[in-house]
């Protein structure tokens, strides 16, 4: 391998954050399966309700992720603001607590995966662009 193509690969930027149609369906896949949830957890007001959002969260999350990245990111996105309006709905539609619960809980585990998501893709992307 050249010098000169050595340097445009690993020199290559970050592709741009694009939404596409299937972000705006996980968008939107990622709202519904909250406003469940969080039904779930209005109906029940038990203690492994409020656990769910970690498990509705993080493991589809990750599996949607490790398909694109933006798409896993737009799951969690849809999931966190369905806890905005369900917040101001009346019970037995709504509950101020759990909707920004979920909120809350699905943007802090959004920080963390991107983070994670974010160092792991530019690690994995130096490797293959260094290789000879």
């Amino acid at each position: 391998m050249s010098s000169k193509k050595k340097e445009q690969t690993v020199g290559r930027p970050e592709p741009e954050f694009k939404i596409d149609i299937l972000t705006i369906i996980w968008i939107i896949f990622g709202f519904v399966v909250s406003w469940v949830n969080m039904l779930i957890m209005l109906g029940s007001m038990e203690i492994w309700s409020y656990l769910t959002i970690i498990f509705t969260t993080i493991i589809p999350t990750v599996i949607i992720a490790l398909k694109n990245r933006y798409w896993g990111y737009g799951y969690l996105f849809g999931f966190a603001i369905a806890g905005i309006p369900f917040s101001f709905l009346n019970p037995p539609y709504g509950d101020l607590f759990i909707g920004w619960y979920t909120f809350a809980t699905s943007f802090f585990i959004f920080i963390i995966l991107w983070l994670i998501f974010w160092k792991t893709w530019r690690s994995l992307s130096s490797i293959k662009q260094v290789k000879t």
